[in-house]
């Protein structure tokens, strides 16, 4: 997890001439990294606007960030988030395609933090949440949704992984729900609101399993221009062929951010979070931040399983000022004795 870690960066700003008032069309922000997992990184990431065709409404954007090694592996990621209908319909989909080297972990909290074996793996992978308030009042910050989602992987296990199901090539569909309540005053960098979030998917395919999901964040206003945000989050993952990476547990960059995808996952996990955020000057923001995580293979267990922690302090550069929308660089302290860093679009929660 030793990690060094250079971020080169350059704003690029198109303001429409036309318009009454200057509209952001696009950013974009160069990196170059190194990781002792995959030597040296480089990439970027592309950031497209669009604006609303009435004063008011939410703006909607297309994320693209691409990533290459020296190790030959690549990544790519694209999130169109789309505001339709006056904003009754949102669409916060997500596509990509990799050929990644990762690493596999012992289950649950009480599991080593070191790897016990690697793969390379290839994947494909789509979802598109269809998320809308229609029929209901416009006054209630509530939604509905479906959920389809789409994955196909191939992998190149080391010699010492014994081949199980969770481990096989395969692909699998998923159909779900949603129901959302968020009443946040913006949804790139709130000051204050409630966020409320359950979502529950069935997946059929090569893998058959079954995986829900509660959110809940709150944030309010302190002192000195300062925002104190909230999380917790409740992952469950059930089945018998469940793939390795959909075990219930941290994504490495937003929920318990700084350690890899994968490190004490389990069937069940639970991370709670607090942060303050405050702007500095021109588009420069910074945050620092506490946050837990356990896992185990049922709630009760997992109550009883070791808690981890990790504490750590961030920096903000404003992609686009006019919506709040910030990259992030976040150094944290796991356990008192590992090092993580995270570069990432948009917050953590």
């Amino acid at each position: 997890m030793k990690r060094i870690i250079v971020l080169l960066s350059l704003l690029f700003f198109v303001p429409n001439v036309f318009a009454e008032k200057p509209f952001q069309r696009f950013s974009a922000l160069p990196f170059l990294a190194y990781s002792e997992e995959t030597k040296l990184q480089y990439g970027g990431m592309f950031l497209l606007f669009f604006k609303p065709v009435e004063g008011g409404q939410k703006t909607s954007s297309i994320d693209f960030v691409a990533m290459g090694t020296t190790e030959n592996q690549y990544q790519f990621r694209t999130k169109p988030h789309f505001y339709l209908w006056q904003d009754k319909l949102f669409i916060p989909s997500e596509f990509s395609i990799s050929k990644w080297r990762g690493s596999l972990y012992e289950h649950s909290s009480s599991g080593s933090f070191d790897a016990v074996s690697g793969y390379e793996q290839t994947h494909f992978y789509g979802s598109i949440p269809l998320e809308m308030n229609f029929g209901l009042p416009s006054v209630l910050p509530m939604r509905y949704g479906v959920l389809f989602k789409g994955d196909y992987r191939e992998n190149d296990l080391d010699s010492s992984i014994y081949e199980t199901k969770s481990l096989q090539d395969g692909s699998f569909l998923g159909f779900g729900y949603s129901l959302t309540f968020d009443n946040r005053d913006n949804t790139n960098w709130p000051t204050k609101g409630f966020y409320a979030r359950f979502e529950e998917n069935f997946y059929l395919g090569d893998f058959s399993f079954h995986t829900e999901e509660v959110d809940l964040r709150t944030y309010f206003p302190i002192i000195w221009n300062t925002t104190a945000a909230l999380g917790v989050l409740w992952r469950q993952s059930r089945g018998d062929e469940i793939p390795f990476d959909y075990f219930s547990g941290s994504d490495g960059t937003s929920r318990f951010r700084g350690i890899d995808s994968g490190v004490w996952n389990d069937t069940q996990a639970l991370v709670c979070q607090i942060e303050l955020r405050k702007t500095l000057f021109w588009r420069l923001a910074g945050t620092i931040f506490f946050e837990t995580f356990q896992s185990g293979s049922y709630f009760s267990e997992m109550l009883r399983e070791k808690i981890h922690t990790s504490v750590g302090f961030g920096g903000r550069l404003a992609l686009n000022k006019s919506e709040s929308l910030y990259a992030r660089g976040d150094i944290s302290l796991i356990d008192g004795k590992h090092i993580g860093l995270t570069i990432y679009l948009r917050e953590a929660f």
